[in-house]
């Protein structure tokens, strides 16, 4: 089979290989991203804009002396990363850039009264004379600009945050690729199940290059090429049969026209009364069945297929005959026939006499379910590529059960629109005639009125 064939040119992966693959991409992505990050931070703390943890205490180191002796400490006395406070002996906050709130947490802190706020804090007690200064600093790297130490939290929690970050678009981005490229691999399975379910068999299955999937795709394979051996031979024997009903139809006429004639001769010579009325029976019975043959011969050739013979049909010419022929029909009834075309070419492609016969088939259906004095619409109109015929009668309407099986052949379950004139042949036949000219017939029921509703759409060419 040509999935084998396709197999061999290229061995398919394992699902198995495939999420160890996309596992090793997503371990190298991280790797990279860890090593960019770091990178990134060794390069900023080389060109001093990321200050290094010790940077603070070391600053303040050199100027202990200078706060310890100068008359006043001013923020100039103070490392750009640190804060201070300056405090009286017995506690009281008496200037720095701490806020009152800060301040006496730094007092507590320094002097070992109570847990710091923040762990990375540190405090430092410098002593002055009457007085006693507190300076804040910590052991975190921190950005040398003071924007951005505002703005931004500390150099070693934002990497955290954007390798996290990183980390999560890189899952989202990697489970996304995998999930298309699994509905990629598994569209070939989707489409030859479909297929298989629209009795859709002339078709190759291409390998997906998953070996699971493969496997599955070869037994669906194997499934196909048996269905359709199957459904060739039942083709076969259903075209047999129907050549046979349709021979066997045509047989039967021949002693059903003896029979007819025997009884017209009969009823010709002298007879009893009680003769007459058996003559008559004889008679009506073989007229009947001569109808039920013609119909069973009818539906043998729309089961096989008529001969299609196209050839350019001028629209005016078909269409003025076709009304004329309905009209006639109509006026068993006396039944009007609101009667417009709209946009038609000057000519298209059909077979005039079957394509005549479709619309004349419903036609005749809708004057039987319209009632007298009614009005039936017969339009004909050209809208894009196609043509439509639409005929609307002027009764009940189709039944739910009727819009999807009335144009079946043998059915006659409609309660609504109960006769046995049409419904086991006329419909059906239309759309055959129809379908062989690559068109479709829509059953629906009229918005305005709720009545049946007939068309026949077919390509112009």
């Amino acid at each position: 089979m040509e999935l084998k064939r396709l197999r061999r040119a290229r061995a398919p992966k394992k699902l198995r290989t495939v999420f160890i693959g996309y596992l090793l991409v997503f371990c190298i992505a991280t790797f990279l991203l860890v090593a960019l990050l770091i990178a990134s931070y060794a390069i900023l703390s080389s060109s001093g804009l990321i200050l290094p943890g010790y940077f603070s205490e070391t600053q303040l180191s050199k100027m202990k002396d200078k706060i310890s002796s100068c008359e006043t400490v001013t923020p100039d006395l103070i490392p750009e990363t640190c804060s201070y406070a300056v405090f009286t002996p017995e506690g009281k906050f008496l200037s720095g850039d701490l806020n009152p709130a800060d301040a006496a947490q730094a007092w507590k802190s320094a002097r070992g009264m109570g847990s710091k706020t923040n762990p990375a804090d540190h405090y430092s007690m410098i002593p002055r004379k009457h007085e006693i200064c507190i300076v804040r600093y910590t052991y975190m790297a921190q950005f040398s600009f003071p924007l951005l130490r505002r703005f931004l939290p500390y150099p070693e929690i934002l990497f955290s945050i954007l390798l996290g970050i990183g980390f999560l678009l890189e899952f989202f981005l990697l489970a996304s690729l995998l999930g298309k490229k699994m509905a990629q691999k598994m569209s070939s399975l989707q489409n030859a199940t479909e297929k298989i379910q629209n009795q859709d068999l002339e078709f190759t299955i291409k390998s997906s290059g998953i070996l699971e999937i493969d496997n599955v795709l070869q037994s669906l394979d194997k499934m196909k090429e048996t269905l359709k051996a199957s459904l060739k031979k039942q083709w076969k024997m259903e075209k047999e049969r129907r050549k046979q009903i349709s021979a066997l139809a045509h047989d039967i006429k021949t002693p059903l026209t003896v029979v007819r004639g025997n009884a017209d001769l009969l009823s010709r010579t002298n007879q009893t009364e009680k003769q007459t009325e058996y003559t008559a029976f004889i008679k009506e019975g073989s007229h009947q069945m001569e109808q039920y043959i013609k119909t069973l011969i009818e539906i043998s050739k729309a089961e096989i297929g008529y001969t299609l013979n196209k050839r350019p049909v001028n629209s005016k010419l078909f269409t003025d005959s076709v009304y004329r022929q309905i009209a006639a029909l109509a006026a068993i009834k006396k039944l009007t026939i609101n009667f417009r075309t709209h946009n038609l070419p000057e000519s298209f492609d059909a077979d005039s006499d079957l394509l005549q016969r479709a619309v004349l088939n419903i036609a005749s259906n809708a004057v039987d379910y319209s009632t007298e004095n009614g009005k039936i619409d017969f339009s004909v109109e050209a809208i894009g590529d196609n043509i439509y015929f639409c005929i609307i009668d002027c009764g009940k309407g189709f039944s739910p059960d009727a819009l999807k099986n009335a144009a079946q052949q043998f059915y006659m379950a409609d309660k609504s629109r109960t006769s046995r004139a049409h419904y086991g042949m006329g419909l059906f036949i239309a759309k055959s005639i129809v379908e062989q000219h690559g068109g479709v017939l829509l059953l629906e029921n009229s918005e305005e009125t709720g009545s049946g509703k007939v068309t026949i759409k077919i390509p112009t060419n």
